[in-house]
C-alpha cells in the first residue's frame, strides 16, 4: 500500500481543521512583501499592503526531500495557476527532484475554501487506503465541480497582480463598486456589479439557487462583514438545503493579500458523480 501525503499552499482554507487525514497534509508557506502604488507611494487608505511571494522551486525541492523520508507518494495541490505561478514552480521542482518519492502536481483551478475541500477529500481518501491513481482521478473529477464567487471591492489588489488596469481599479474603488467575479477554469471572470451589500447577497442567493443538491456550501467573510450581514445566506441554505453542510469563515491573511481583506466569497461544491470514480 502506498504511503501518501498532500502538499498545499497557504491560501488554503479548511472547513474543519481536524478533518480525517489532516496529519498527512503539509502547507508550504507564501512570503509577504510590502505592496506600493505606481510611483512608490504607499496606499493611504489601508497603510502598508502585503503582496504574496510564492514558494520557489528550491523551496518545493526541500519540501519534497524532507517528505520523501516518510512518504513514497506526494500530491501537490495548489491554487489556480492562473492566479499565481505556484503550480508552475511546483511542477518545475518535481522535474528537478531525483529522490524515490513520486510527485503528482495538480492545479486546483481554485483557492481558499475550494482548495481546502479538495485537499480534505484527498487526505480522507489517502487515510482510507485509496490507491494514488484513484486519488488523482477523484481530484480531477472534483475540480470542475467546485464553484466560487468573489466580491472584490478593493480592485487595486487585482491591479497590482496584473488582472486589471490600475487607473480603472482606482476609479472603481472611489465609486464604491462591489464587483462580483467567478473563478471559472481557474480564471477570474467578471460577472456583475452589485450596487449595495443587499444586492450582493441577493446575487449570492441566486447563484446558490442554480444548484439542485450541493455537497457543501461555504461563505467567506471579509474583514468588515459580520455574521449579522451574512445571516440571509445562512438561513436560505438551511431552509433550501437542510441536508447540505454549510459553514462561515473569516478570510485568511494570504487570501486577503491576494484579493483584499474586504473580499467576500461564496463556494459551492457539487456532489461527485459515482460514475466518475
Amino acid at each position: 500500500m502506498s504511503n501518501v501525503c498532500i502538499v498545499t499552499d497557504s491560501t488554503v482554507q479548511f472547513t474543519n481543521p481536524k478533518f480525517r487525514g489532516h496529519e498527512r497534509v503539509y502547507v508550504i508557506p507564501f512570503g509577504f512583501q510590502a505592496r506600493t502604488q505606481p510611483g512608490g507611494e504607499s496606499r493611504p487608505s489601508s497603510g502598508q499592503v502585503q503582496h504574496l511571494i510564492p514558494p520557489s522551486p528550491k523551496e518545493f525541492i526541500r519540501f519534497y526531500a524532507q517528505l520523501s523520508c516518510e512518504y513514497d507518494t506526494i500530491f501537490v495541490i495548489t491554487l489556480s495557476s492562473l492566479l499565481n505561478p505556484t503550480t508552475r514552480f511546483a511542477l518545475s521542482a518535481s522535474v528537478q527532484y531525483s529522490k524515490h518519492a513520486t510527485i503528482n502536481v495538480i492545479d486546483s483551478q481554485t483557492t481558499g475554501i475550494g482548495l481546502g475541500l479538495l485537499v480534505q477529500a484527498a487526505a480522507d481518501a489517502a487515510s482510507a487506503g485509496v490507491p494514488p491513481v484513484e486519488i488523482e482521478r477523484r481530484m480531477r473529477a472534483s475540480i470542475p465541480r467546485i464553484y466560487m464567487l468573489l466580491c472584490i471591492p478593493e480592485l487595486t489588489y487585482l491591479a497590482h497582480s496584473g488582472y486589471i488596469n490600475y487607473s480603472q481599479a482606482l476609479v472603481g474603488e472611489m465609486m464604491g463598486m462591489l464587483p462580483i467575479f467567478a473563478i471559472e477554469e481557474g480564471r477570474l471572470t467578471p460577472m456583475e456589479k452589485a450596487r449595495t451589500q443587499r444586492h450582493l447577497f441577493d446575487s449570492f442567493l441566486e447563484f446558490i439557487n442554480e444548484f439542485d443538491n450541493p455537497a457543501y456550501i461555504a461563505l467567506v467573510r471579509g474583514a468588515s462583514h459580520n455574521t449579522i450581514r451574512t445571516r440571509s445566506v445562512r438561513q436560505y441554505v438551511q431552509e433550501t438545503f437542510p441536508d447540505t453542510p454549510f459553514s462561515e469563515h473569516a478570510i485568511v491573511p494570504h487570501l486577503a493579500a491576494l484579493f483584499g481583506p474586504q473580499s467576500i466569497g461564496l463556494v459551492v461544491m457539487e456532489k461527485l458523480d459515482q460514475r466518475c470514480l
